[in-house]
């Protein structure tokens, strides 16, 4: 049987590991954080995806690495849930 992980416990995942790496101590990430507006560039999104494939065992098709998807981690938690799903 497979087991379900919950969208919020992916976006929370993936808050916890951006401020834990990838920005300045003392820098709020919540859901809805702009990944742009904190200043995170391509080589950043690249450790968010290599975080996902360690986590989750999933890697991420190119296609799924749009600017709509990678907006902030609610929208990158989506994806992930979306492709862990089973949907392509």
């Amino acid at each position: 049987m497979a087991v379900v992980i919950e969208q919020d416990v992916i976006c929370r995942k993936l808050c916890e590991f951006i401020q834990a790496n990838l920005v300045a101590p003392g820098i709020g990430v919540g859901p809805t954080t702009s990944l742009t507006q904190l200043g995170l560039d391509s080589f950043s999104i690249i450790e968010i995806v290599l975080f996902i494939e360690r986590q989750y065992g999933l890697t991420l098709p190119d296609v799924a690495l749009s600017k709509e998807n990678i907006e902030s981690p609610q929208a990158f938690a989506a994806c992930v849930h979306h492709y862990l799903q089973g949907h392509h």
